[in-house]
């Protein structure tokens, strides 16, 4: 079984560029891209920087699932809605789980003449393992707001001890 992630904080410094950007998961009206991945020598760790783009229906939908807090009953009993967001998944080595942003940002803009609604999310995620064989298996998806599930294997341009 596959060791789990700790919660932890990124470091501030800028760290090295070690991945570009790529598309991870799209459909019409929604996609999640990796902008970029840096790598960090102390504390040894990636930080992947992550951005999902929505449109009309879908951040409408985005918009209403996001959990920033407690929502309205649903039910007479008083049940309340969980809400959703969007969800990364990471193994590197033997380490395999869902992780958490640790840094996160959303923008909702609606154009007054038109009514389009556009939903943005910028985050910051934290690895706090280097893979030794310089891959990293990501896997995104958000069905709730129509973005599809998708797996990526990212070869890392980690430095050596030679350079």
């Amino acid at each position: 079984m596959p060791r789990r992630w700790v919660p932890a904080t990124a470091p501030l410094d800028a760290g090295v560029l070690v991945h570009g950007p790529v598309l991870l998961s799209h459909a019409p009206g929604i996609r999640a891209e990796l902008d970029h991945v840096r790598a960090h020598a102390r504390p040894a760790g990636l930080v992947l920087h992550l951005r999902l783009h929505a449109e009309g229906v879908h951040a409408e939908a985005a918009r209403r699932e996001v959990v920033d807090g407690p929502r309205q009953p649903l039910d007479p009993d008083g049940g309340k809605a969980a809400g959703s967001e969007l969800v990364l998944r990471v193994a590197v080595g033997d380490l395999a789980d869902q992780v958490h942003a640790t840094t996160s940002s959303t923008r909702t803009r609606e154009d007054s003449a038109t009514g389009e609604v556009r939903f943005t999310v910028e985050a910051r995620y934290w690895i706090d393992e280097l893979p030794a064989d310089g891959r990293a298996h990501v896997s995104v998806a958000w069905p709730q707001a129509g973005l599809p599930g998708a797996t990526h294997t990212l070869v890392l341009a980690l430095p050596t001890r030679d350079r």
